[in-house]
């Protein structure tokens, strides 16, 4: 059995959001919301990385990330920790395009498909 269970991924479905947090190489934090999080597989979330240059800049440096998923009006939510590697194409990159059309969005083009090695997943309040 993965790191993402399957209430990790009922929620994740339902929300569609969640924030991205990153920090430097030297610890400068980032936070940014992402309305394209998915589940991979049962190790692996992904996200894209649209117009978030604090973001790349920081995972750039340090490829270690925390996202957060959350239904706050009733207190519930997941932090999933891990690592990231980025690509411009390929599975994922593709994943998250079709998902993004699916939702009928119109945004600027995908610069990194995100994928999320899951290392830890913490309940609010953990």
């Amino acid at each position: 059995m993965g790191m993402i269970e399957d209430t990790h991924k009922s929620l994740i479905a339902e929300v569609g959001l969640c924030y991205v947090a990153t920090a430097s190489s030297e610890g400068q934090p980032n936070v940014s919301p992402k309305g394209s999080i998915l589940v991979v597989d049962d190790d692996h979330l992904a996200f894209a990385d649209i117009m978030s240059p604090g973001t790349r800049a920081n995972l750039a440096e340090n490829k270690q990330v925390s996202v957060y998923v959350c239904r706050p009006e009733k207190f519930q939510g997941f932090q999933f920790k891990g690592t990231v590697e980025l690509s411009k194409e390929g599975p994922v990159y593709d994943l998250l395009a079709a998902d993004i059309d699916k939702k009928g969005l119109t945004l600027p083009p995908i610069q990194n498909a995100v994928k999320v090695k899951v290392a830890e997943v913490r309940g609010l309040g953990e």
